[in-house]
């Protein structure tokens, strides 16, 4: 039996045992909110008599979501499969598998990753005549990902003229609906809004939920947009129950969607709403607290907290200022050896979060000198790996013979001696006779003459096991995951891999994925093949985070519900963070960044580092200066008379940093200066890229072979140009 009054403070009880229908509770950084989102599944299972099976629980990463459902079983001992705790995706996907026949769609639809829809809107620009790195072509992306935001489809678009180019971008958006739809496949941001239409439209299938549903709990629901919320209110009554927590001033998430006004109206859309706040932190020490409260203290659009604690008061925030990004780095990277060597800390205990991914550079070459262990977050995951992505293909053309982007992706792997100019004979063949790709060449009769005999035995083979396998999946003559393992091995792909020099890692992490699918299916009895496939592609940045002991180095963005002993806080200078394009966006723009400076703030538990350095920004072409941050934070005061930077902790001087004069410091060059879109180079840390932009100052943006794209000084000594465009090497 939980005693409910002694494992929750005041607040918290109030929030966990409340009788409102409609209750907000407004949860301060390291407040407990896991804990009274999974105590209040607990208290309606256990004392208000709700079945698991009639609450909904949303969480925004399915790491949270697996540490939410193992904290209420421990807590109330109810079977896994009773719990319906998921994100907005999952959910959206468990209600198109049960009613997707509606939309004439199969159940073993696909789900396109980035890289899919890379591949399509590339394929899109050939054939419309423009390269695939074109400006128009990434405007034309992110044009149409923002109306899938707003829930528009072409069809629903109003012409504008006041947007250029737009009927190009409407054109692009048509196409790529129509590609999608030959090959049964749906993005991300699909999934809820095909959801929303059977929701909307077939009142059968909407009935059932409602009648399944009576209490729906979102987490962090202050990064909610507007299409999650249309899909939350459909599966509502007026009989339902709705509890969501969150925190406004860790809204951070606006550029992709989420709406603040959502929670801060909320009770306009439920006028009895009730709101409780929880202030009193668990996670930080006052002076951490003292720091973020001040610094948050600045944004006008809040619901007004100040957050408590009842821990120690703890260490003065750290401050460290030096006069050169190398300086900065270096002197991060001995603070943290030291931190490891005294034995108060392991390095897993410790993060160094920044504003963007291009700011790692110099840290990494710091901790690399040290030889302490790191790992960047944010950038290739495990299911992003090739040899991942190459046997998820081979998985996805057993689910889906209609998944030419699968098929495309593994034709020649191993090899088969189809070049790319049969493939483009194959594609239009098969786009003539209305099949797809796999259809075409898995029926004998039916293929081209123009193939060789070698192709088509080749061709022969791989058919023949995917039929095989798809075959015995669905007879389930054997476990799924040793059906595709056995396929797998039989096609000669571990073969191909030893192969390879790095032969060892790639097969173990293709042996991890066979590991990945049979603990799935023994996870849940009733999981299907189609089911884990489209799990796995709705994984998130956050699930791959794991427990090496490594120093972590993520973006802010990327570390948002996670927490750390130790946090540095690095390159903390104005026009960096905040950065540059916010300041000229207005105040809106500048009180998100400040929220994520929070956010960032409230990661530490025991120590926080803040860092700096006076050197000079070939991002922003000027000296770089402190954040206006160190002084709402109240950790530093401003220039003084002798024009000197006084940072202060405690009304101690931590360190005086002389201005520099404005002009490039002297360094060594790789000698180029004519950097085009498309050169080949290799970088020293971080290996092959492609130039996919040169901006003024000698600034290039590159896309590395490895993953990640970077904003790069094109004439620095680390780098070197292995091919022009055109002649790459």
């Amino acid at each position: 039996m939980i005693n409910f009054k002694d494992e929750l403070n005041e607040r918290q009880y109030e929030a966990v045992t409340s009788t409102s229908q409609y209750l907000r509770i407004v949860a301060g950084a390291g407040s407990g909110k896991t804990r009274v989102l999974t105590y209040r599944i607990a208290h309606l299972v256990a004392n208000m008599g709700v079945s698991p099976r009639h609450i909904v629980a949303i969480t925004f990463t399915n790491k949270v979501a697996g540490e939410m459902k193992r904290r209420v079983i421990d807590l109330i001992h109810v079977g896994e499969r009773d719990m319906q705790i998921s994100t907005f995706h999952s959910l959206a996907v468990k209600i198109l598998r049960n009613h997707i026949h509606l939309l004439n769609y199969p159940t073993s639809f696909t789900i396109l990753d980035e890289e899919d829809q890379a591949k399509l809107f590339s394929d899109i620009a050939k054939e419309l005549g423009y390269s695939k790195r074109d400006q128009l072509i990434k405007t034309a992306i992110n044009y149409i990902s923002n109306e899938k935001c707003k829930g528009h489809y072409p069809e629903d678009i109003e012409l504008d003229d006041r947007i250029p180019n737009q009927k190009l971008y409407i054109e692009i958006y048509y196409k790529y609906e129509t590609r999608k739809s030959e090959i049964y496949a749906y993005d991300f941001d699909d999934l809820i809004l095909k959801a929303i239409d059977l929701l909307k439209n077939y009142s059968e299938v909407r009935k059932r939920y409602l009648n399944e549903i009576d209490h729906i709990l979102v987490d962090e629901f202050q990064d909610t947009n507007d299409v999650q919320y249309e899909f939350m209110n459909l599966l509502m009554d007026s009989h339902t129950s709705l509890y969501v927590v969150g925190d406004p001033d860790q809204t951070i998430y606006t550029w992709r969607g989420a709406n603040q006004k959502i929670i801060m109206d909320l009770e306009k859309r439920f006028p009895l709403l009730e709101t409780i706040i929880l202030d009193r932190n668990y996670r930080s020490t006052k002076k951490i607290l003292d720091a973020a409260n001040s610094l948050i203290g600045h944004n006008r659009e809040r619901v007004k907290k100040n957050l408590y604690t009842e821990n120690a008061s703890g260490d003065n925030v750290n401050i460290i200022v030096k006069d050169s990004p190398q300086e900065e780095a270096k002197a991060v990277a001995e603070t943290i050896k030291k931190l490891k060597d005294s034995g108060k800390y392991d390095y897993k205990d410790i993060a160094i979060i920044y504003r963007s991914n291009y700011l790692t550079l110099d840290f990494e070459h710091a901790l690399m000198a040290l030889r302490i262990p790191y790992r960047v977050y944010g950038g290739l995951r495990f299911y992003q790996r090739k040899e991942i992505k190459d046997v998820l293909a081979y998985f996805r053309l057993v689910a889906n013979v209609k998944d030419d982007l699968a098929l495309l992706r593994i034709i020649n792997i191993p090899r088969r001696g189809l070049g790319e100019k049969i493939l483009s004979l194959l594609m239009d063949d098969a786009r003539e006779a209305h099949l797809s790709l796999y259809e075409l060449i898995d029926d004998k009769n039916s293929r081209p003459k123009y193939l060789k005999v070698s192709q088509n035995l080749a061709l022969d083979h791989m058919c023949s096991l995917i039929d095989k396998a798809r075959d015995a999946i669905l007879k389930k003559e054997k476990p799924y995951y040793e059906i595709l393992q056995k396929m797998i091995i039989d096609l000669g792909y571990i073969d191909y891999l030893a192969q390879d020099d790095e032969e060892e890692d790639r097969i173990d992490n293709v042996m991890a994925l066979f590991e990945d699918a049979k603990n799935y299916a023994l996870g849940d009895e009733d999981a299907t093949f189609e089911a884990y496939l489209q799990n796995v592609a709705l994984l998130s940045a956050q699930d791959d985070i794991n427990e090496g002991d490594n120093v972590s180095l993520l973006t802010v963005h990327t570390a948002k519900g996670l927490e750390y002993p130790v946090v540095f806080l690095v390159r903390l200078s104005e026009g960096i963070f905040p950065n540059q394009k916010t300041l000229m966006e207005g105040f809106k723009n500048l009180e998100e960044e400040r929220r994520l400076c929070y956010v960032a703030f409230t990661r530490a538990k025991k120590e926080l580092y803040v860092t700096h350095n006076s050197g000079y920004s070939y991002v922003l072409g000027c000296r770089l200066a402190p954040s206006r941050f160190f002084k709402e934070a109240m950790l530093t005061t401003s220039v003084d008379k002798k024009k000197e930077w006084h940072f202060e902790g405690e009304n101690k001087k931590i360190s005086t940093i002389k201005p520099h004069i404005q002009g490039n410091p002297v360094m060594n060059s790789n000698g180029i200066d004519d950097w085009v879109v498309g050169d080949r180079l290799e970088h020293r840390l971080f290996g092959k890229g492609t130039v996919t932009s040169v901006k003024k100052d000698s600034i290039i943006e590159v896309h590395f072979d490895a993953g990640g794209t970077r904003l790069m000084l094109g004439n620095h000594p680390t780098i070197k140009r292995i091919g022009k465009k055109g002649n790459e090497a």
